[in-house]
Formats: structure tokens, C-alpha cells, sequence
């Protein structure tokens, strides 16, 4: 299945921060910095999120992501491109082509 969005190449917005701690239990965090909102996160959504280094395509960060979690294909990718998607509308994500 290919999408537009396999060769498209993102990074995280400027307007956030990743955090992972590790305390009683592990955590992992978005921090809007403009709105000092704060999201939690699960491991998987913190994993999608620090792939995006404004590199790496979508193809590319799926491919790093079958590499470190063992689930079906199809399932991670449907899961990928949908909140890609949405970190896209909410200006998480930023599209490096435009922004060139």
C-alpha cells in the first residue's frame, strides 16, 4: 500500500519538547512550550515521535519502527500514517518540504 505520505519527511515543531523519565515507573511526555500544555504519551506514541528528526521519511520511520516493535505491518502502519496525520493538523509534526 503506498500513501503520499511514505516519502513525505517531518519534524517535530519547535513549539515542542519530548521528555522521557524514568521514576517508579517510566514516563513519557509532550510539552507544548508556547501553551505549557502537557501530554502523556504511551512508549509506542514517544518512539513515532522522536523518529521524526526532519530526515527521515514516513517510509523511513515505519521501517525503524518494525525494527523495534514485533506487530503486523499493516497494523503499524494504519496506526502511523493516522496519527501522523492528526500530529500534522494539531502543528506537532511540521512538513520539512514546506518549510524549505
Amino acid at each position: 500500500m503506498n500513501s503520499k505520505l511514505d516519502d513525505k519527511v517531518f519534524a517535530l515543531s519547535d513549539n515542542f519538547s519530548l521528555f522521557k523519565g524514568d521514576f517508579k515507573e517510566k514516563r513519557f511526555q509532550l510539552f507544548n512550550i508556547e501553551s505549557g500544555a502537557i501530554f502523556k504519551l504511551n512508549e509506542v506514541s514517544y518512539d513515532m515521535l522522536s523518529l521524526f528528526d526532519g530526515e527521515k521519511s514516513v517510509q523511513g520511520v515505519l521501517n525503524e519502527l518494525k525494527k523495534l516493535y514485533n506487530v503486523d505491518h499493516e497494523e503499524l502502519q494504519n496506526d502511523l500514517y493516522r496519527l501522523v496525520r492528526e500530529w500534522v493538523e494539531k502543528q506537532i509534526l511540521i512538513d520539512k518540504e514546506e518549510t524549505r
